[in-house]
């Protein structure tokens, strides 16, 4: 490991290796990316890769306008098939508040050109025959949107940000920061001292523990979610698009011959275990077989749990700490991680080096919070 570097980034998922890719590419060759684990061992290798338009903010849409092109050209850019499945999402609206919070959002993505559109129950059936749709209100798809390989898409962006310089250490956890004339001058880790004057918390879940190393507060809460498969569904051979039914948040798309299905426990406690709770299990396949009663007769091949990285408003924290100058914070994604590291990337690298960012991201400062400015995001899975 390099004792010195012009940028140091705590955290080696794709929200990390996208910061390093970025850099490099705007010139910044001495860059390390430092991993407590190995690589893409945190959220972004337990979660369902979902990519899409449909946000109720302005600024997680301009985030995904900005994300989506570059991941439908990931395969040229990068060199690695991200292997992007673009069935679109299907949200099926059953209660009252939720049609309303639709009802905004369709008119949102009018103006800011998004291809989403209202559909009824009977083209709902149509879009997704395995689904249940007799108690849809409404419901909206956007064909643009998907999922994605996370694996593949972080080896991309860390193959790349190593052929422009960028060193990526695992097993290098930040024990501490150092700091001097109150400005950032480095980290210490458990493989020694790295001097630099920028660093970088892209550390996920866990990034609200890296920046008390820095004495900063960030409101960042680790929360657990869990994703089952199935063995191959008997009868169910053709593609059907991401289908969530929003009322409970379970959703479902098509996994190695079987289906993904996934659902947030609303008792969940904030915490770090990502064991999972096979108790959980029976509440997810009762939803699963009230909304797609053709997986009655399938049978949970395995499960996993990961970590969403949490805020109040279920938005990231991007941009510079006024706090501690030289420490850029890139975490809180709630869930949309994978789909923004592309728009965030681009951003703090600009920032980095421009001191300014093409798109505005000021309304995702960490200052927020602290003044009230909060941007509240609906459309939460």
């Amino acid at each position: 490991m390099r004792n010195t570097a012009d940028v140091v980034i705590i955290g080696g998922g794709i929200v990390g290796a996208s910061i390093a890719y970025h850099l490099t590419r705007a010139g910044v060759r001495d860059v390390v990316v430092l991993e407590r684990e190995r690589l893409g061992a945190g959220s972004t290798g337990k979660n369902a890769g979902g990519i899409r338009l449909q946000f109720s903010s302005e600024i997680n849409i301009r985030l995904s306008q900005r994300s989506l092109p570059r991941i439908e050209r990931f395969k040229e850019e990068m060199g690695i098939d991200p292997d992007f499945h673009q069935v679109g999402y299907l949200f099926l609206i059953t209660t009252d508040g939720d049609a309303a919070a639709f009802e905004r959002s369709l008119e949102l993505w009018k103006r800011l050109g998004v291809p989403a559109r209202r559909v009824d129950p009977t083209e709902a059936k149509t879009l997704c025959p395995v689904a249940r749709t007799d108690d849809v209100r409404f419901a909206t798809f956007c064909a643009k949107d998907g999922y994605a390989d996370p694996s593949s898409l972080l080896n991309g962006y860390v193959a790349r940000a190593r052929d422009g310089g960028a060193e990526f250490v695992e097993g290098a956890e930040v024990i501490a920061f150092a700091c001097a004339d109150g400005k950032v001058a480095g980290v210490r880790t458990n493989r020694g001292e790295l001097s630099a004057p920028t660093v970088v918390d892209a550390a996920g879940p866990w990034a609200a523990q890296v920046a008390k190393l820095a004495n900063v507060e960030l409101p960042i809460a680790p929360l657990r979610r869990h994703i089952f498969v199935t063995d191959p569904v008997p009868g169910l051979d053709a593609d059907f698009p991401l289908s969530v039914e929003f009322a409970t948040g379970l959703y479902a798309h098509r996994e190695s011959g079987g289906v993904l299905l996934g659902m947030g426990d609303p008792t969940q406690p904030p915490g770090f275990d990502t064991s999972v709770n096979w108790d959980f299990l029976p509440a997810v396949v009762e939803r699963a077989l009230s909304r797609f009663p053709i997986l009655e007769h399938a049978k949970v091949r395995t499960g996993w749990a990961g970590l969403y990285e949490d805020t109040p408003d279920k938005h990231p924290i991007l941009g510079r700490v006024e706090e501690l100058p030289g420490f850029v914070c890139a975490a809180g994604f709630s869930g949309h991680g994978i789909m923004h590291a592309p728009a965030t990337g681009e951003a703090i690298a600009e920032l980095i080096t421009k001191g300014k960012t093409t798109l505005d991201i000021g309304a995702l400062a960490a200052s927020r919070f602290r003044t009230g400015q909060l941007v509240r995001e609906h459309n939460v899975i």
